[in-house]
């Protein structure tokens, strides 16, 4: 789930926001460099995402030390818990394969083995 002031902040960005960015105008990529109008790098994006759980003042979310990959992870398990299709999920990643894909299967499954 969003809130509405994630959602409305997350559709400012992406129709205004975003593209005053911009550079080229051809980037695909969602988050965008203020400095180089190109998309963000692993390691820039990490520090944001840390920046933002900081100001949060959540000590729990903060001690978990989350970054990208657990944020990744938790999108696509919150997909699956709630419909989507393991094809849609994949291709939503970027997975070249259902492989890949087939971890949320088995952490959906544990979290309803613990209800």
């Amino acid at each position: 789930p969003i809130s509405n002031k994630s959602l409305e902040h997350i559709t400012t960005y992406l129709y205004d926001g975003r593209n005053i960015l911009l550079k080229d105008g051809k980037q695909e990529a969602f988050f965008i460099s203020a400095n180089s109008g190109k998309r963000l790098g692993g390691q820039l994006m990490f520090v944001k995402l840390q920046q933002l759980i900081n100001q949060t003042n959540n000590t729990e979310l903060i001690q978990k030390e989350a970054g990208l990959h657990t944020l990744r992870h938790s999108i696509a398990t919150h997909l699956l818990a709630n419909g989507m299709s393991l094809e849609k999920i994949k291709d939503f990643l970027g997975h070249s394969s259902l492989d890949s894909t087939q971890i949320y299967t088995h952490l959906i499954n544990e979290g309803n083995e613990q209800v």
